[in-house]
């Protein structure tokens, strides 16, 4: 097929960054296309807004000559939805085929209430895509189609640790704010140490305002000896955490379609996660994750419970996870892009 030369907007990795930022699904993405041999010009590298979205319409149009089609994100924010229109509007009138990919597991909330923004630059798009159903389903309301390409996920880069045993080794791994709740996964921890003392937790990721208030809880319900936090991990620390941890848990009140599910699965950590947003649309309860309600930590302890008293369901639940997670694979996932690129509309 024909290879459109690709302008990706985001927020990509390099030696400078590597150790500020998390790795994106932007970053993720534009490894997929040059592996298999595409032209892309990514934009942006920085990590600070302003220098960012400088770079980013610099780049649109200084460049414009090296690209036909370009893809750009949608977030919830209302910094990221002034970043998507502009970057749209500004690709338009360069004559550009232009697809937006919508991330953010806060819109459909947020179209309720303000949707005239967030449906500008969406019917200014030439194309749409939704790395879930959740928001797909919620634009139908707004005669909105999009296609779903799920986030690519380099199955090769995770092991797979057999779990004959489920331990109550807790793993949680999310920014350290509201929008992830963390102070749940620790009450959700002091619960189950009153049937496990044994128990453990390591929480990663970045501090974004809450690491302070969870260390607190910690000391008030007395886990905190239990409880590590060592800040970002690669993917190799992730394989590495695998090993010695058992259950993934998810406590976020916002999401969309988490990657980190897709490579828990891949690595043999059951999930047991809240059903906020797209998670429903994402995973199966009690066929490829256990599910319970927003902030019900005696709900997930005891969703804990079942996966290491009964090890007939864990193992199936693996199993299941395990196979979940092929659609998100490479292949997979390019097979689906270069369909739509081969689309007339």
């Amino acid at each position: 097929m024909h290879k459109p030369k690709l302008l990706i907007v985001g927020l990509f990795l390099n030696e400078k960054n590597k150790h500020l930022i998390m790795r994106t699904a932007a970053d993720q993405l534009a490894e997929l296309f040059a592996k298999h041999d595409y032209s892309i010009i990514k934009t942006s590298f920085y990590p600070g807004k302003v220098k960012r979205f400088i770079d980013t319409f610099l780049t649109i149009i200084l460049k414009a000559g090296d690209y036909q089609t370009s893809i750009v994100p949608l977030y919830g924010g209302t910094a990221s939805l002034l970043w998507a229109t502009i970057s749209i509007y500004l690709l338009k009138l360069l004559g550009k085929q232009t697809i937006l990919i919508i991330h953010g597991g806060s819109i459909p909330e947020r179209m309720k209430t303000k949707p005239g923004g967030y449906l500008r630059v969406i019917r200014k798009s030439d194309k749409v895509v939704c790395p879930s159903n959740f928001i797909i389903h919620h634009l139908k309301q707004y005669n909105i189609h999009a296609l779903l390409i799920e986030n690519v996920v380099n199955l090769n880069d995770y092991q797979f640790h057999e779990k004959k045993q489920i331990r109550p080794n807790l793993f949680w791994m999310r920014t350290f704010e509201d929008a992830y709740n963390p102070l749940m996964a620790v009450k959700v921890l002091s619960i189950i140490k009153k049937k496990y003392p044994e128990a453990i937790m390591m929480m990663a990721g970045r501090d974004d305002g809450l690491l302070n208030a969870t260390q607190i809880l910690a000391k008030e319900l007395n886990v905190d000896s239990s409880i590590t936090y060592p800040g970002y991990v690669s993917n190799q620390q992730k394989n590495e955490i695998a090993a010695l941890y058992d259950i993934y848990i998810c406590t976020n009140k916002i999401d969309n379609a988490p990657v980190s599910f897709i490579e828990m699965f891949c690595m043999g950590l059951p999930v047991v996660s809240v059903n906020s947003g797209g998670i429903p649309f994402l995973v199966n309860d009690n066929e490829n994750a256990l599910l319970v309600n927003y902030n019900d930590a005696e709900a997930m302890a005891s969703k804990i419970e079942d996966l290491i008293e009964n090890r007939v369901n864990s193992q199936q639940l693996i199993a299941n996870a395990l196979h979940t997670s092929k659609q998100f694979g490479e292949e997979a996932v390019l097979h689906k892009w270069e369909s739509m690129f081969l689309a007339k509309n």
